[in-house]
């Protein structure tokens, strides 16, 4: 499809996650961005709303709706809906996921004092546990995962601003992510590497405070052979495979570079990533652990 037809089409954005992982952000940014939002629309409503909301006569193109899981007993409805949209030729539809682990979930409902909606005679950590599991399923066909563990709310809102603007030359965009395998892995990585064989700065005595935003640390390491070309095949085959990405119709992809303690290696090397000018290719760029030490 051209995309000037594309351009033509209805987009309809259904925007869900787990309770605390930042759909109220997403939503007014999309908003922003022109697009009609109604958050916690009821399930049965959708097809007749829809319908309502893109008369000629309302001059309406671009929706946003957002679902969490107080609606979970119609999810069934939901997900025959979504279905029913996307076959639809007329229709866009894109479904974005918010994820974040349970950790950084609790600690948010904790700081913010909310109540978790699905917290009624159980504990919060429950309740996330819950809504994990009743979510599954829309997660599983989500266009887009994100974990906004590693985006603060200004990161948040950038990366809604860059995949949805009005652009004939749309973006890829990376969220490029370093951490450290102590901690484990990131959630929904699409490709990781690990760089726990490459020379280690924390054993070097006037190193081992810095981290690898630093130009001492980013010296000693790019100053080694070893470094320098496991850096340039990796740079190589990670240029070519976002490019294919691309190619595919992607919108977001997430990298994790992961050493030992998410401190050196890694986010040296995601700095250096995130400074790369690969044409179509967008970097947002996150150090999860490298304050955890």
């Amino acid at each position: 499809m051209k995309s000037s037809d594309a351009n033509q089409r209805r987009q309809i954005v259904i925007v869900t996650g787990l309770s605390g992982a930042g759909k109220t952000s997403v939503m007014r940014a999309l908003e922003d961005q022109g697009f009609y939002c109604v958050d916690n629309l009821p399930v049965p409503l959708l097809a007749t709303f829809l319908t309502l909301a893109f008369q000629a006569q309302a001059k309406i193109i671009k929706v946003a709706l957002g679902i969490d899981a107080r609606g979970s007993q119609f999810l069934d409805s939901l997900l025959a809906e979504m279905d029913t949209i996307r076959k639809d030729p007329v229709n866009l539809l894109k479904i974005i996921f918010l994820n974040a682990n349970e950790n950084t979930l609790f600690k948010r409902f904790q700081e913010t004092r909310r109540k978790h909606p699905l917290a009624q005679g159980i504990s919060i950590e429950n309740a996330i546990k819950k809504e994990k599991k009743i979510l599954e399923p829309i997660m599983n066909m989500a266009d887009m995962v994100l974990d906004t563990d590693v985006l603060n709310i200004h990161e948040l809102r950038n990366w809604v601003r860059a995949a949805f603007e009005d652009s004939q030359s749309r973006e890829l965009l990376v969220n490029i992510v370093s951490f450290g395998f102590k901690y484990g892995l990131p959630a929904d990585s699409n490709l990781v590497y690990d760089l726990r064989f490459l020379p280690n700065p924390y054993f070097i005595p006037e190193l081992k405070k810095m981290d690898g935003r630093q130009k001492e640390v980013r010296e000693y390491l790019f100053n080694q052979e070893s470094v320098t070309d496991y850096w340039s095949r990796l740079s190589n085959f990670l240029e070519h495979t976002l490019q294919k990405y691309y190619t595919e119709g992607r919108y977001i992809v997430t990298v994790s570079v992961g050493c030992t303690g998410g401190k050196h290696r890694s986010v040296a090397f995601v700095e250096k990533i995130a400074e790369q000018k690969w044409g179509n290719i967008k970097f947002i760029k996150a150090h999860r652990d490298v304050d955890n030490e």
